[in-house]
């Protein structure tokens, strides 16, 4: 039978301008997937090691040697210490950084680093499947044992047998990585890590201790990297990285940038954060929560709200940019079939759990909620108070003050009855007629103005 390799299919970059492309290389059921899944999970427990390594290292130097990090909330830990104060910011990112990754380099740094974790572990085996490793002295039951010259040949296997079909043409790959193969992050995060280490080991040779403070607030994501009060980090780049690789100014202005999914800006010397997705730019619309009219189950559903209320909370600095977030999801999810009175449950929820995120506001959960699902253009909060007086035996009285009441606060009059409509027979809400008029309007602010 033939053998199966990865073909490739293009994905468009919409967010750039103009558009670019970024192809990727699917090797979901060729030969080499169950290889590279299970160093995959070696290369984990590698990179899990140094990890632990740096920040120990880090409490008694003072050296941040690990730059990688998991996402923004590490972003945000690090502007916290520094008291959200900083005076300038820069971006920069790796054009084409896995597929100029020259495999002499990467077998050098990563067969080395393979090696000294081995040795630091003093263990012989990585007790490994495609799920999951770690180092181990004895034999797991469902792992392999690997050794450490095991894991270095099959890195080295890996990347001396990519092949690529496109078209009817077969091809070898002897400069970089494929995109899609399962190590292939990993692979390029500890090669970078690599001159990372070194170079700051080369600032601590030389005592430069001005350097090292500049160096340490660096942050790097896979091929994006974010520097704070960093003036050094472009006239050093040369330094750190091999002349291969090709490093691009991303922001630019040094007082606002966009890194992961935050927006950062600099005011008099201090640092506010958003919410920054890059889907904004598109002029079409994204589905990316899901409609309820299928069968969808519903409580995650809601909890997906809720996850991204902790979300919009946790990187937006002013109460502003967290209502905009918030009444945006909001409107998306209530076209896609989500219930108004379950929306102000799930907010609510999250404001007695998380109130830890939003207490830096210093606003009320009413207020809160008013900016949200409570928000006139939604009409939430009216079809949460009409429904509270369902079957109450003085309806007729509690109608009307309900909707005097959102008159008062500036709700449409047509959208008000609609939404009546809704909740109740309309054929009753007809019988109301007159208290969505604007008369009705006039006479009861008329009225409050007598009272007063």
């Amino acid at each position: 039978s033939q053998e199966k390799l990865p073909t490739f299919y293009w994905l468009p970059k919409l967010h750039k301008r103009p558009y670019k492309a970024r192809f990727i290389a699917n090797s979901s059921s060729c030969t080499t997937t169950s290889l590279s899944k299970v160093l995959t999970s070696c290369l984990t427990a590698i990179k899990n090691h140094w990890i632990k390594y740096c920040e120990k290292t880090y409490e008694r130097e003072g050296i941040n040697y690990f730059w990688s990090i998991k996402n923004s909330t590490e972003i945000l830990n690090k502007l916290k210490t520094k008291g959200f104060q900083a005076s300038t910011i820069s971006t920069y990112d790796f054009s084409t950084l896995y597929t100029t990754l020259p495999h002499n380099l990467i077998r050098n740094q990563l067969v080395d680093l393979i090696e000294n974790t081995f040795r630091r572990e003093e263990v012989l085996y990585l007790a490994c499947n495609e799920e999951r490793a770690f180092f181990a002295s004895e034999k797991h039951k469902k792992y392999d044992l690997w050794t450490c010259q095991k894991v270095t040949d099959a890195l080295i296997y890996l990347l001396d047998n990519i092949y690529i079909r496109f078209g009817s043409k077969l091809y070898r790959q002897n400069v970089g990585i494929p995109m899609g193969t399962n190590c292939a992050p990993l692979v390029a995060d500890l090669f970078l890590f690599c001159y990372e280490r070194d170079f700051m080991k080369s600032l601590k040779k030389e005592k430069r201790y001005d350097l090292i403070d500049a160096f340490n607030s660096t942050s790097r994501y896979l091929d994006d990297l974010l520097n704070i009060d960093n003036i050094h980090f472009e006239h050093m780049v040369h330094r750190i990285y091999p002349a291969e690789l090709q490093l691009n100014k991303a922001n630019a202005s040094d007082t606002e940038a966009a890194f992961l999914d935050l927006n950062l800006s600099i005011h008099n010397d201090i640092v506010s954060t958003k919410i920054y997705d890059k889907r904004d730019d598109f002029n079409f619309d994204i589905v990316n929560f899901p409609f309820l009219d299928g069968d969808v189950p519903r409580r995650p559903s809601y909890g997906v709200y809720i996850s991204q209320l902790i979300r919009f909370a946790r990187a937006s600095s002013h109460v502003t940019d967290f209502n905009n977030r918030n009444k945006f999801l909001t409107a998306k999810l209530l076209k896609q079939g989500y219930r108004y009175h379950k929306l102000r449950k799930a907010f609510s929820k999250f404001y007695r759990r998380h109130f830890e995120l939003i207490e830096k506001y210093h606003v009320s959960l009413k207020k809160l909620m008013q900016q949200g699902i409570c928000n006139p253009e939604f009409y939430g909060d009216l079809v949460y108070k009409f429904k509270k007086i369902i079957g109450n035996p003085n309806f007729s009285n509690l109608f009307k003050r309900i909707v005097n009441r959102f008159k008062r606060v500036g709700y449409t009059l047509d959208i008000m009855r609609q939404t009546a409509c809704l909740v109740f027979n309309p054929i009753m809400v007809e019988g109301y007629a007159a208290l969505f008029s604007c008369t009705a309007v006039v006479q009861a602010s008329d009225s409050m103005t007598a009272s007063m």
